[in-house]
């Protein structure tokens, strides 16, 4: 990876050149109190674009996974039917995504682009995106209690899949490295010059205080990725935690890497009708119910058992080569029961048996502390980015 220095005042012209190169440009900006919401950056508001700032609730997943997708139109015409694919595929750069919505990216990729069959409509949104990673430097707005990448292993830098990542390196300089040629590219542009040596260890040195403002960096994750992977967790678990539930979907809507959709057709004219893919929530009771009416999972403690046993089990993580949690945090902050993963893994930790009934004799707790993150937690901070050509 290649990295250069740009100053403060020329950040925003990282907009303006691809902004050049024909892309939509979508920015952070803010709302009220602690609002904040991803925008299209046009004349009039880039002046308001932030860099710091708490991350949006709406994950930037939607830009390539949006909420509500038409898929195709059908057209009743001369007594016979038309089918029209929906085919859009937008030019887009994302400018501060954080480093855990990266990683949620990352594995909507590897669900929709990464098994036998390939999802056409994600893989055209994403294959013309351009991701611009902001890391999280600033306490005081990029970190929020409720944040936990540490213990995901996923921030607060990313390691890869951005194009450009930028780095508030403090006294008006920011180093940016490049992830693609795409990103390396935008090296031309008379903003960027040569990094040293010297900013290398500032970016280390940054990035090493930066982890010790995370209020969560105690990570039981590998403990609870085994009691659910080896069904060792007691159903009073799962039902205490079912009773907290109120069955509003919010998890799932703000979590950048939940996957689930539904399809439903439409009519939208006298003869035509409209096929779209919504975001489904297995959090709502209609989730598993069957066309006859029948629901396997009608109670709401096993409706929250399958949605951790899909983030959490390891035959998920190894089909997708990561879990399906970033530790952004969002679950944790919209919940009203209380149940955002930190407190679910807490559960599940405390609830759990050093002996499981079935037998398995998952490790105790206390041995799966890890005060530090996993070893491959500091790769991207300890990979050193070449400042020469």
């Amino acid at each position: 990876m290649k990295a250069r220095l740009i100053d403060l005042p020329d950040v925003l012209k990282i907009v303006d050149a691809l902004r050049a190169r024909a892309y939509e440009v979508l920015a952070p900006f803010c709302g009220r109190g602690r609002d904040s919401y991803f925008d299209t950056v046009t004349d009039a508001n880039r002046p308001r674009v932030r860099i710091h700032l708490p991350n949006p609730y709406y994950p930037p997943k939607r830009f390539v996974f949006p909420h509500i997708e038409r898929l195709m139109t059908v057209r009743g015409q001369n007594g016979e039917m038309k089918i029209e694919p929906a085919c859009e595929e937008p030019r887009r750069a994302i400018f501060g995504i954080r480093s855990c919505d990266v990683a949620g990216l990352w594995h909507l990729d590897r669900f929709y682009l990464g098994r036998d069959f390939r999802d056409v409509y994600y893989e055209r949104r994403r294959k013309n995106l351009f991701l611009v990673n902001v890391v999280c430097t600033d306490p005081a707005q990029d970190i929020s209690d409720d944040c936990f990448c540490l213990c995901t292993d996923t921030g607060p830098a990313a390691r890869d899949c951005f194009d450009l990542q930028l780095m508030d390196l403090g006294g008006g300089e920011f180093l940016a490295v490049a992830g693609t040629p795409a990103g390396e590219e935008l090296f031309s542009e008379a903003i960027f010059r040569k990094a040293t040596p010297a900013h290398l260890e500032r970016r280390q040195a940054i990035l090493a205080a930066v982890r010790q403002q995370f209020r969560t960096t105690t990570s039981w994750f590998p403990a609870t990725v085994r009691y659910v992977s080896q069904g060792a967790i007691l159903d009073k678990t799962w039902e205490e935690i079912g009773n907290r539930c109120l069955e509003c979907g919010g998890c799932t809507y703000v979590c950048p890497a939940c996957t689930c959709f539904t399809v439903s057709d439409r009519q939208v004219g006298p003869e035509e009708v409209e096929r779209v893919r919504i975001w489904d929530s297995c959090a709502l009771s209609g989730f598993t119910r069957m066309a006859g009416g029948f629901n396997p999972r009608r109670a709401v403690h096993d409706r929250r058992n399958r949605r951790f046993f899909r983030k959490l089990a390891q035959y998920f993580i190894q089909r997708e080569l990561s879990m399906a949690c970033v530790g952004c945090g969002r679950c944790a902050a919209v919940c009203h029961g209380d149940i955002g993963m930190p407190s679910v893994v807490e559960m599940i930790r405390r609830g759990t048996p050093e002996t499981a009934p079935n037998g398995n004799a998952p490790a105790t707790a206390g041995k799966d502390r890890a005060g530090t993150p996993p070893p491959t937690a500091a790769r991207a901070e300890n990979t050193r980015p070449a400042t020469h050509d």
